[in-house]
């Protein structure tokens, strides 16, 4: 990352919910800021620095400093997404103007305060499976909260800016080769990995999505090798060796938080995947 001048600081200057109707196609031209974009629900195209990403549920799309972004929603249905623009370097005597410069003639367009390169942050593609790109959304919620509440506090969106680029950081160290999954398969996946201690039928894992429920084995089947249910038990396999290694909790306590209704059953299949009772691997993982 390109170090800062001596009075230049990162800063954040707006941060956005936006909600496009079925169908809807929205042009900025010049948009003067590192843009995180967020897929909360629905999904289109996002078209920036020559590229197309096509993105649903879970996705995060980063955008250059000063670039054109189309948004294109599918016609299925309305697309909701979450922004959050970041002024890489601006002058830290100079006051903040909390608005992001995109329109034609906008003074902010030229503000001498704002520093950018555009070949720093070059548009990129991740999903919530990535722990920085999905912090920098967790960090564009609070921007659009705190935005909302109040006087702009420039000294609280300088420090959130220096966090968001250090997080833009480790997702471009950690992101080279890291595959990406559909979106209504990432969206699967966290709905079971928060609701692992219910019982999860097909349907309604497929429903989290908005998707059939041969659609939500089709993607399973594709993309991990597994069936659905079949990549349910094993998450709740190494969930349950996780809670049996770091808690002294009992066998049928830690049955029950991964899903497990019958402690006889749950101890069989933990046999069965790691070779020893669930008691067994309690011991020899929490002895001294």
């Amino acid at each position: 990352m390109t170090s800062l001048r001596p009075d230049d600081d990162p800063v954040v200057v707006g941060a956005n919910w936006y909600r496009f109707a079925s169908g809807e196609r929205i042009v900025n031209e010049h948009v003067m800021s590192v843009s995180f974009v967020w897929i909360v629900s629905g999904g289109g195209e996002i078209l920036a620095g020559g590229q197309r990403f096509a993105v649903d549920a879970q996705h995060v799309v980063r955008l250059p400093w000063h670039h054109r972004v189309e948004y294109r929603a599918h016609t299925r249905g309305p697309f909701h997404i979450g922004t959050l623009h970041v002024v890489p370097r601006h002058d830290r005597n100079a006051p903040v103007v909390p608005r992001v410069a995109f329109l034609p003639g906008d003074p902010l367009l030229e503000d001498p305060a704002r520093h950018g390169d555009a070949a720093q942050f070059r548009p990129g593609l991740s999903s919530m499976r990535n722990a920085a790109a999905r912090r920098i959304t967790e960090f564009g919620t609070i921007a659009i909260e705190r935005l909302g509440e109040g006087p702009y506090d420039e000294a609280y969106f300088r420090a959130l800016g220096h966090l968001v680029l250090a997080e833009n950081a480790a997702w471009s160290r950690t992101h080279t080769h890291q595959a990406l999954l559909p979106g209504s398969l990432e969206l699967m996946m966290t709905f079971i990995r928060h609701h692992v201690a219910e019982p999860l039928t097909v349907a309604r894992v497929a429903e989290s999505a908005r998707c059939s429920p041969a659609t939500a084995q089709r993607l399973f089947t594709r993309h991990t090798g597994e069936s659905m249910q079949a990549w349910i038990r094993q998450l709740r396999l190494r969930e349950a060796a996780t809670l049996l290694r770091t808690t002294g909790l009992r066998v049928s306590e830690v049955a029950q938080l991964v899903g497990y209704a019958d402690p006889l059953y749950f101890s069989r299949a933990f046999r069965r995947a790691f070779g020893v009772a669930p008691s067994e691997f309690a011991r020899a993982t929490l002895r001294p």
